[in-house]
């Protein structure tokens, strides 16, 4: 991310980085920079991007199982997994794979749970019915109900916002935002606190 130019670092983060780059012999941890790190503690921040990131590696909640978003097959979560066995289960959760276990079951690896206001925001290809409160992700992929107007129109502005931040971020790497571009962010930082 250094060198496509996402990030600056100083003398001292970038001696950090070559030493870790170049010492084959052992692994090195490379500190990232609190000004970077903005968003380290907080846990939804975290899943959330996971989410995006993996997309449409998702599943949902179905009765007592899951339903993987994606071909609807029924899966379970692994045996050891944090997410199986809760008291209160979350309603979506993304993966990283899916192994068949010797009992011909399909069971999800490296799970987190994730918010339905997170997958509405960033996954995704979303289409906003206003007159019947929905939001469509991926042509019926995934629905959400919305019980107000105004909250599906600051929605939909605000993903559209984030969308366009997020290309012109990985179009022009390290070109400052405007101060519109960072009241839409700091926005939508405020969704996720």
């Amino acid at each position: 991310m250094v060198d496509a130019g996402f990030l600056t670092l100083d003398d001292a983060g970038r001696a950090s980085l070559n030493r870790a780059r170049f010492s084959p012999k052992q692994r090195h941890f490379v500190e990232i920079p609190p000004s970077y790190d903005s968003n380290g503690g907080s846990e939804l921040v975290i899943n959330s991007v996971i989410a995006w990131s993996f997309y449409p590696k998702l599943l949902v909640r179905d009765g007592k199982g899951w339903r993987n978003v994606a071909n609807n097959q029924s899966i379970s979560l692994y045996p050891t997994s944090v997410n199986k066995g809760v008291s209160n289960p979350p309603k979506w959760i993304s993966f990283y794979h899916i192994m068949q276990s010797s009992s011909k079951f399909y069971n999800a690896h490296d799970t987190s749970a994730v918010e339905d206001f997170a997958i509405a925001l960033v996954c995704g290809e979303a289409d906003f019915k206003m007159y019947s409160g929905v939001v469509v992700i991926d042509g019926n992929r995934m629905r959400f109900s919305v019980d107000n107007w105004k909250v599906m129109l600051a929605l939909k502005i605000l993903r559209l916002r984030v969308r366009e931040i997020m290309t012109q971020s990985f179009r022009y790497p390290g070109k400052a935002l405007s101060t519109q571009q960072q009241g839409w962010l700091a926005i939508w930082q405020k969704t996720f606190s």
